[in-house]
């Protein structure tokens, strides 16, 4: 609980307060990254109705003045910082992203949606294992790095 300034909340107050200001401060940091660099598309993911870097002179003092507001706030409230491990986020989205392939094979998941034509059926076969095996890798290397982070720290 917050008691050691001039704007005491409860616990659950403050969590509450907390965690709107989280949800606004990923969501501010988001937008101001977009406007300092332009995402690219990707594969699989066209950004339509994109915020561009050429929006930037207008939007990103806009976006600094609510950072600072937010910050202000959550000092003169006495919020805590939380830690938010992003290794480990990534690493668990990479893995349920990778167990979730496995619902694209024309055995599992995928017949459920009707016969899988044969040829695709052999592809998905032999393709979705590869993929999983680079993704798995992936997973790995970044639990090695933070293995070895955590050893010279």
């Amino acid at each position: 609980m917050n008691s050691t300034n001039s704007l005491p909340l409860n616990e659950p107050q403050e969590r509450h307060v907390a965690v709107a200001l989280v949800v606004l401060e990923k969501h501010l940091a988001e937008l101001r990254e977009r406007l300092e660099r332009d995402p690219a598309d990707l594969r699989l993911t066209h950004y339509e109705d994109a915020i561009s870097a050429g929006e930037a002179p207008s939007l990103l003092p806009a976006v600094r003045v609510a950072e600072a507001q937010l910050r202000k706030m959550a000092d003169e409230l006495g919020l805590p910082t939380k830690n938010e491990l992003v290794r480990r986020a990534v690493a668990v989205g990479l893995e349920l992203a990778s167990i979730n392939l496995y619902e694209c094979l024309p055995e599992h998941g995928l017949a459920g949606y009707g016969k899988v034509a044969p040829a695709t059926a052999d592809y998905l076969e032999r393709e979705i294992p590869k993929l999983d095996a680079a993704v798995r890798s992936l997973i790995s290397l970044l639990q090695q790095a933070s293995a070895q982070s955590n050893d010279t720290t």
